[in-house]
This record gives C-alpha cells, sequence and structure tokens, in this order.
C-alpha cells in the first residue's frame, strides 16, 4: 500500500472512525483501522477532537476544536494563518492533516478558540 493511501487511511480512521470509508474499504484496511485507533488514542487526540456525536470531548468544546464526525475530509475549511492571522481557505486533506499536527501554529482554525497545543510526538512511521 503507498505511503499516501496509508497515511489517508490512518487520518480518516483514527480520527473519524471510519466514517469517510466504504464498509469494502474498511475491511481491506482492518489493521490501518486499528493503527489509527491506537494512534488518535495514544496521543490524546479524543481530549479535543470529538469523534462520536453522543460522546463529548469536554476539552474540544472550550476550545471550540474541529470535530471529526461527518464527511469532512476532502471539505473546504476557513483558517487563519498563525493566530488571529489573515484567512485563508484549505482543503481537509493529507497535506493539511499532516501540517496541523506538525506545526499546529501555521493554520489555525478560524473558529477555534486557541490554536492546537503541540501534541504529544508523532514520528514519521506512525504518521
Amino acid at each position: 500500500m503507498n505511503r499516501t493511501k496509508r497515511t489517508q487511511s490512518l487520518c480518516v480512521i483514527g480520527l473519524a472512525t471510519a466514517v469517510i470509508l466504504s464498509p469494502a474499504q474498511a475491511a481491506d484496511d482492518a489493521n490501518l483501522i486499528a493503527d489509527g485507533k491506537a494512534l488518535f488514542q495514544s496521543k490524546i487526540c479524543f481530549t479535543c477532537h470529538q469523534v462520536d456525536e453522543n460522546v463529548p470531548a469536554p476539552a474540544g468544546i472550550a476550545m471550540k476544536a474541529p470535530k471529526f464526525i461527518g464527511g469532512f475530509w476532502g471539505k473546504k475549511r476557513t483558517v487563519t494563518l498563525g493566530y488571529g492571522g489573515p484567512e485563508a481557505t484549505v482543503t481537509f486533506d493529507e497535506a493539511y492533516f499532516v501540517e496541523s499536527v506538525r506545526k499546529p501554529m501555521d493554520k489555525v482554525s478560524k473558529e477555534a478558540a486557541a490554536p492546537m497545543p503541540p501534541p504529544p510526538a508523532v514520528n514519521d512511521e506512525e504518521m
């Protein structure tokens, strides 16, 4: 499996709990699903990013963190370049996701009350 598909699958599966993937893709990517879920938990992403409408993420509610519910992959999002900087429009894709994890201050969700704090280290293999 190529790196782009692996990274996209990990991000989507781990963050959106397989909302984007079809059942056939999800079945084919069972190991990626497990890896993504483990990464989402071990890097404490669940603290702020809600993935289940019935299970709130209290810190995320307070900070207005983006939710990973529904079809967010490939959607446009308004960000500020730096916190409070000029606005820009980005597409929620692999490049934006990786940049957001690695450099959370570069593009901040316009709706967020504060930028995402640096997450626990995520190495290239995990990403």
